[in-house]
């Protein structure tokens, strides 16, 4: 069973699924291959896509109603994909950015080549605020990549990290999936995501195989945190130590 933290399933808020008749085909899929918690989590892009808290909080909602009457046993919650800017903490304490299943997580994107100088001021207001910052697919950050250090140091106070399934199957290339399979070994990662943006390519389906490569890999505890125990602890809202 899976607690996917990290999808793009609402219907034509980005570009992730692109109508209802795709929402529902993928989490089809999803409940198939395993997942029954997902967290929807459209991007917000400051100052150019805009998925506030009430855009998504109607549209989780309705695609709840379409889930059940499809048929489907999936439990589906809010959230957003944050890209990192300066406004982040502005923009949460004004209301505007939904936090996972209105926890005191946050999910953060950061750019794919490098870490924006304002990155830590940003993690540390957060913070101060309460929150949990998780870095979205850090495997895929070519800074990150070049200096694990830096994601080591992002967990040492207290930063989260959550890896794309497709980046340990091989989706993005060696580079990407040599960084994902090293950071889980390292410790760095808590969390693997779907990061689903459609029935096809970026699926669901990639939790499991993933999941089959972790565990064999690093043993079934690991896996077991990273693909459910701790995404639940988020939805729970419950305190999650980084060893």
């Amino acid at each position: 069973m899976f607690a996917d933290i990290h999808s793009h399933i609402l219907p034509a808020l980005d570009d992730g699924v692109s109508d209802i008749e795709e929402a529902v085909k993928v989490l089809r899929a999803a409940e198939l291959s395993g997942t029954k918690h997902i967290v929807a989590t459209p991007h917000y892009i400051s100052g150019t896509l805009e998925n506030d808290y009430n855009i998504i909080r109607q549209n989780t909602e309705d695609l709840r109603k379409i889930s059940a009457d499809a048929g489907l046993d999936i439990d589906i919650y809010v959230g957003a994909e944050v890209f990192i800017s300066p406004d982040i903490p502005e923009l949460v304490e004004k209301g505007t950015i939904i936090t996972l299943n209105y926890s005191s997580f946050i999910l953060i994107e950061l750019p794919m080549d490098n870490i924006p100088l304002y990155t830590d001021d940003v993690f540390f207001s957060l913070q101060i605020k309460g929150l949990t910052p998780i870095i979205a697919h850090p495997e895929r950050n070519a800074e990150i990549r070049r200096n694990p250090g830096l994601l080591c140091s992002f967990n040492e106070r207290g930063i989260l990290a959550q890896a794309n399934a497709g980046s340990i199957t091989g989706l993005y290339g060696r580079d990407v999936r040599k960084a994902a399979l090293k950071f889980i070994g390292m410790g760095l990662i808590q969390f693997v995501g779907s990061d689903v943006h459609s029935a096809e390519g970026r699926s669901t389906a990639d939790l499991r195989k993933a999941e089959a490569i972790v565990r064999k890999k690093f043993g079934k505890e690991i896996a077991r945190d990273l693909f459910y125990n701790n995404g639940i602890a988020v939805i729970e809202n419950r305190t999650l130590v980084v060893e």
